[in-house]
């Protein structure tokens, strides 16, 4: 009695491993675009719900913006009670807590920073504002022990909101080298971080020096994907730009009190920390 045997030859296992192999090469990216195009989503429904939330804060404080950050004067913030427990030393995005309620908002899954310690949970940030929009650190200047007070920008004082970048994808340097206390990152770093000086990518030296590894992705703005990224303005409104762009109205500069380079990939959003500077970077008018 013959036995017939259904069973694959060499040859018909090797063309259908081909044939998963060529399926696999195809599919892959198409995956890894569509994992990519998801986080992009989140992060721009983050940075519009955190515009929003800005605007609910104007509402509230006759339309005036909060401090980029509180000083820590080698601890004379916290003797004073400016800085908490609940909140540390309060920054722009701690101040927004009431209208968002989570701080994972603040959190990108581009970011490639270690998450820390923080009041709200193990954290980390992820977008940062122009330095001219929300500037100023009020509390004591850890330098010389003087508090310079802190003269906020009211928003009506914006001359162009739809053209004024107030929220970039910005890391904090600091938080991958900001070790040394548990909450260094959270409470002290990423206050005197929060603010985005320029528009220079990650990639850039002048944006990030000779740093490597984490603190490369941890300062200028984040173009890690198709070499683009997500900006909010003044007046809420969230757009993509490619690298480079020069965004009109605004001095390509490195910083406040930097020369004009017109070589620069990028614009100045640069500002004071203390108090309004005629060296800070200027506003686009209207």
């Amino acid at each position: 009695m013959n036995h017939k045997h259904n069973a694959f030859t060499l040859i018909e296992l090797l063309v259908v491993i081909a044939i998963i192999a060529i399926l696999a090469a195809i599919l892959f990216p198409v995956f890894a675009q569509a994992k990519s195009a998801a986080k992009n989503i989140k992060s721009v429904s983050n940075m519009k719900q955190i515009g929003t939330s800005q605007q609910i804060y104007l509402s509230d404080y006759d339309d005036t913006y909060q401090q980029a950050g509180t000083m820590n004067g080698n601890g004379a913030s916290w003797g004073t009670g400016a800085c908490n427990a609940s909140i540390g030393c309060p920054s722009w995005d701690t101040l927004l807590m009431p209208y968002i309620k989570t701080f994972e908002i603040f959190s990108s899954d581009f970011d490639l920073a270690p998450r820390t310690f923080s009041p709200f949970g193990q954290q980390r940030r992820s977008y940062r504002v122009a330095a001219n929009v929300i500037s100023g650190w009020a509390g004591i200047n850890t330098w010389d022990g003087q508090d310079y007070g802190f003269r906020p920008l009211n928003s009506t004082a914006v001359p162009a909101p739809a053209s004024t970048i107030l929220i970039t994808e910005q890391r904090n340097s600091q938080s991958a080298s900001c070790t040394w206390w548990v909450g260094a990152a959270f409470w002290e770093c990423g206050v005197w971080e929060a603010r985005s000086a320029n528009t220079l990518s990650n990639d850039d030296p002048i944006a990030y020096g000779a740093a490597t590894g984490l603190a490369k992705y941890a300062s200028g703005i984040d173009f890690s994907r198709a070499n683009r990224a997500n900006y909010v303005f003044a007046d809420t409104h969230t757009k993509s730009f490619g690298k480079g762009h020069i965004f009109a109205g605004y001095e390509q500069r490195r910083a406040a009190g930097q020369p004009i380079d017109l070589t620069l990939k990028g614009v100045c959003l640069d500002a004071d920390p203390f108090a309004p500077n005629v060296n800070d970077c200027k506003l686009p008018q209207e």
